[in-house]
């Protein structure tokens, strides 16, 4: 370790604010970290890379581009029902970024998500290259109570956490894209678009809520489309969803119906949860949360039939001109 990078580390990553876990013995400054895990539970890790100019604008500021990295992994979390419990990071810095107060806002934000989630920062690394940040997570769940995404039923009820789109709308904002579609926001309802991207709520409590009642789940991060689609190959079922009944943010009243259906279903970055449960039990699921949403339900597959199929009242079916983010697309 290079002195820089150890006064880096010291500086900015040696939080003595950190909530002191019994179940770290050795967290930052050795070569490793050392954890003592829960005899009775299981560990659900998940990793994700974040890279300037691909996840985040060049532009993003520090805040929120440490509050995200920490979140969407909180979010995997979320949907597998997964208490946190510590993370490493991974950063790669421009020179010009470990100069200025860059850091400091990049950490505080950092540790103040951690806080809100009892999570503990427990190792990483530092160095020099094109901005990007990964963060490994890892959580405890109960043995056999992980939501996974293979477990939906023919017959269930599809739900999702909150309202969709939103922060799709943020990105187009911040990357300056289909400005003529939003012409009609005001500066707040702007303002609050680029929060839903910078900024989303992990649905932690949530997940961990519903282990034992859900029998799939995922968190929307692709858009509900291509995420639903991976609860559905992992299940070997079909989807039907009745479009009415999305969730749309009151920022994508700006555009037609059918465009803001799309933005929805495609767009991406909502980071809410998607799950499926039996009919029996959403009546009481439902007053979890009065975000809480039934969307659809899953239907046995049938040959030469779309697996998700996107319905109106009228029954007629909508067409998308994309399927959401893909990374090699």
């Amino acid at each position: 370790m290079s002195g820089s990078e150890f006064k880096i580390i010291q500086s900015y990553f040696s939080d003595p604010e950190q909530e002191n876990r019994s179940d770290i013995i050795l967290g930052i400054g050795d070569d490793c970290a050392i954890v003592a895990p829960r005899k009775t539970s299981q560990l659900a890790f998940s990793i994700d890379t974040l890279i300037s100019g691909v996840h985040f604008p060049h532009n993003t500021p520090a805040d929120a581009i440490a509050y995200k990295a920490l979140a969407v992994n909180l979010s995997d979390l979320a949907a597998m029902g997964a208490e946190p419990a510590w993370f490493t990071l991974s950063l790669t810095l421009p020179g010009e970024l470990s100069q200025n107060n860059w850091l400091g806002k990049f950490s505080q934000s950092l540790f103040s998500l951690a806080k809100q989630y009892h999570i503990n920062l427990i190792g990483g690394d530092t160095t020099h290259g094109p901005l990007s940040i990964t963060i490994q997570v890892a959580g405890y769940v109960e043995p056999d109570a992980a939501i996974k995404r293979s477990g939906a039923k023919v017959g269930d009820v599809i739900i999702v956490t909150g309202g969709l789109g939103t922060a799709a709308m943020g990105l187009d904002i911040a990357l300056q894209q289909s400005a003529d579609n939003y012409i009609c926001l005001s500066d707040t309802e702007k303002k609050s678009a680029l929060n839903a991207l910078n900024y989303p709520k992990p649905r932690v409590i949530e997940g961990v809520n519903l282990r034992g009642i859900a029998h799939s789940a995922i968190d929307l991060s692709d858009g509900l489309y291509a995420d639903l689609g991976h609860i559905l190959k992992a299940s070997n079922v079909a989807a039907e969803l009745q479009l009415e009944n999305i969730p749309l943010s009151d920022t994508l009243s700006c555009l037609n119906q059918e465009a803001a259906w799309e933005k929805a279903l495609t767009g991406g970055d909502d980071y809410e949860l998607c799950f499926t449960l039996s009919k029996d039990d959403w009546p009481q699921v439902s007053k979890m949360n009065p975000q809480f949403t039934a969307i659809g339900r899953i239907v046995s597959q049938q040959p030469d039939q779309n697996n998700l199929r996107l319905l109106k009242t009228n029954g007629e079916e909508l067409m998308l001109h994309s399927r959401g983010y893909d990374h090699f697309g």
